[in-house]
C-alpha cells in the first residue's frame, strides 16, 4: 500500500468466515462510545475517555475515514481496525510507514477475532 491517499474510500465490505470489515455506520456509535470509555480496552493506551465527553463529542457516524474499519460479527460492531500513515513514532525509521491499529471491546475477547 504505497499511498493510502489515492485509494477509494470506503472499499466493498471485507468478508470473512466469521467476521466483516466494513464502513462505520450511525447505528455504531453506542459501541464506539462504549469502546473508548472502557477502562478494559484503554489500560495501556493512555486510559478510557469520559463518557460523558464521548457522548458529547462523538460525531453521529463515528470513524468515518480512510483506513477505518468496524469489525462486525453478527450485524453488531465488536471492534474497530485503523491503517494510518505514521507521521510521528519513536522510531525514526517507522515514519511515513504505514500503521496497523485494532481494538476490540472486552466481550469480543479471548475468541481469536483479531487472530
Amino acid at each position: 500500500m504505497d499511498d493510502l491517499d489515492s485509494a477509494a474510500w470506503p472499499p466493498a465490505p471485507i468478508k470473512t468466515e466469521r467476521l466483516v470489515l466494513r464502513e462505520p455506520e450511525a447505528r455504531d456509535r453506542a459501541a464506539f462510545i462504549e469502546l473508548h470509555a472502557s477502562p478494559e480496552v484503554h489500560t495501556y493506551l493512555g486510559g478510557p475517555r469520559p463518557r460523558r465527553e464521548l457522548e458529547r463529542e462523538m460525531p453521529e457516524v463515528p470513524g468515518r475515514r480512510p483506513g477505518s474499519f468496524v469489525v462486525d460479527l453478527d450485524g453488531a460492531m465488536i471492534g474497530q481496525i485503523l491503517l494510518r500513515r505514521a507521521t510521528e513514532h519513536l522510531c525514526p525509521a517507522a515514519v511515513g510507514k504505514v500503521d496497523l491499529g485494532y481494538l476490540f471491546l472486552p466481550r469480543a475477547w479471548g475468541v481469536g477475532s483479531a487472530a
